[in-house]
């Protein structure tokens, strides 16, 4: 196992390197992915701090970018999307694969949750396919984005924290969420419902916090039963729940939903007590889907330029794999209301 010629601790290492306790770790046992200029770093420090040793066995590398498109001809980068079922990603993947193409690179869908668990097999994923970098739409912690991206580079689209690890691109989802409840003061109306998804999405947690926070500027006081939360993004299951809500003698006039699917299914469950859309009762949705537009009524809707969220976060991508020192960047794109039927009998 070697020896030390004083009382040096991985941690010293780490701290002096810059780097996690971890990679020094992986790099001493040879059970982890390693970067060969980390795992250099790793060595002269040690060196340096008079730390001596003989590793177990050599190191798992990932090869530099220049060193796996030798190995195969095939530029690949990785998106990491975990409802493949959601309208909602549709276009942004196109915008990405329109990125890829410009760049000369080609990518792959990858739909595995990576957690503190996982990660560690699934970097060894992608040392094994050569994969330059990673575009997430699914909200990670900042110690695992810190972690992968010591391997790869990781842009965050749309699920997304501000970090110094990772580039992000996204919209202002409080900006959004006002842009609908002004609407519907507007058009005089303030019993206002909202159906909400998943609080593990991060723009469910966003838009609900705008949400209550914007009612309470404007004193608008909101039962909590007209707050539906609901722990998937289900038709049926949103249905149900919003047919409940109706039910009671209190019910809104108006239902602000987080996706097109939820206010589809708030339209179903108003006609289900014969209530007229928009006569009766307002819906708005959020995406802009193709749903919002193949409903009767068409659904107004908040939409995002999905197609410039992903082509964004390809660009991002590729300029971090040309150029590894480039700056982490944060960038937010605007939304648009879509007025349809939903909320304007005269459309």
């Amino acid at each position: 196992m070697g020896r030390r010629k004083s009382k040096v601790t991985v941690q010293d290492i780490a701290q002096k390197a810059n780097i996690s306790t971890a990679t020094v770790s992986r790099a001493f046992n040879g059970t982890g992915i390693v970067k060969p200029e980390t795992y250099q770093l790793i060595m002269e420090t040690a060196k340096e701090l008079g730390y001596v040793f003989k590793p177990f066995k050599a190191p798992l590398e990932a090869p530099p970018p220049a060193e796996n498109q030798k190995k195969n001809s095939r530029k690949l980068i990785l998106v990491h999307v975990t409802m493949m079922s959601n309208p909602f990603y549709s276009e942004i993947i196109k915008g990405i694969e329109s990125s890829a193409k410009n760049n000369n690179f080609e990518f792959l869908l990858y739909s595995e949750e990576i957690t503190p668990a996982t990660v560690d097999s699934f970097l060894e994923l992608v040392s094994a396919l050569g994969i330059s970098g990673l575009i997430t739409l699914y909200l990670s912690s900042v110690s695992l984005l810190q972690k992968i991206t010591e391997f790869i580079p990781v842009v965050q689209c749309c699920e997304c924290t501000e970090n110094p690890y990772a580039s992000s691109v996204g919209i202002n989802d409080y900006a959004a969420t006002q842009c609908a409840m002004d609407y519907f003061l507007s058009m005089g109306k303030n019993r206002i419902g909202f159906i909400n998804g998943p609080l593990s999405y991060k723009y469910s947690q966003a838009r609900l916090k705008a949400f209550r926070s914007i009612m309470q500027t404007y004193n608008i006081d909101i039962p909590a039963h007209w707050i539906i939360q609901l722990p998937d993004l289900n038709y049926d299951m949103a249905f149900s729940s919003i047919v409940k809500v109706l039910s009671m003698p209190d019910a809104p006039d108006c239902f602000f939903a987080v996706s097109d699917v939820l206010a589809a299914a708030a339209i179903r469950a108003a006609q289900y007590y014969a209530l007229r859309v928009p006569e009766d009762i307002l819906v708005i949705g959020f995406d802009n889907t193709i749903v919002s537009q193949l409903t009767t009524p068409s659904i107004t809707t908040i939409s995002q330029p999905q197609f410039q969220l992903g082509f964004l976060a390809g660009e991002l991508m590729f300029e971090k794999i040309s150029n590894p020192l480039s700056e982490v960047k944060h960038m937010k794109l605007n939304t648009e209301l879509i007025i349809r039927e939903s909320t304007s009998s005269t459309i």
